[in-house]
């Protein structure tokens, strides 16, 4: 997808996606919404939602200039990982982090950051009733800049 200057905008969530398939227990895992079955219900599996989202942040370090999208930008993504028990979860978040944390993106024109985990954040574990299905959310964080 470009923006109106013709800027490519998803290169870091499709750097991002390659990046986790690289892990033999996260390939053919990763989906960009919950799963659904022909019926409309949610597939029991293990499973990982990753879903793309703008730059929370654009930053070009110009204090009396506006900012383009071309700037440094940093991006917070929420990433879940659905599981059908207990082990399901910790299996899958273990390898999503082994395989993300600490690592730089490889994005065409761009310089991002390591990968960090955002500690901060509280989200505790949950279950989804309905579906019968556990689930816990990771928050990363890194920045995609302009070459230097």
């Amino acid at each position: 997808r470009r923006d109106r200057e013709g800027l490519t905008v998803e290169l870091e969530f499709a750097a991002f996606k390659a990046l986790m398939a690289e892990d033999p227990t996260l390939a053919d895992k990763i989906v960009t919404t919950v799963r659904r079955d022909s019926s409309g219900a949610t597939v029991r599996d293990n499973y990982v939602v990753a879903k793309s989202g703008a730059p929370d942040r654009i930053d070009d370090a110009r204090k009396s200039m506006v900012n383009t999208f071309d700037a440094d930008r940093r991006y917070t993504w929420v990433v879940r990982v659905v599981a059908t028990s207990d082990a399901g979860v910790d299996m899958i978040g273990t390898a999503l982090m082994r395989q993300v944390v600490g690592k730089t993106l490889s994005v065409s024109g761009r310089s991002c950051t390591a990968i960090e985990l955002v500690p901060d954040i509280d989200r505790p574990d949950g279950y989804d009733r309905a579906a019968d299905l556990l689930y816990r959310d990771f928050t990363f964080r890194f920045w995609s800049n302009r070459p230097s």
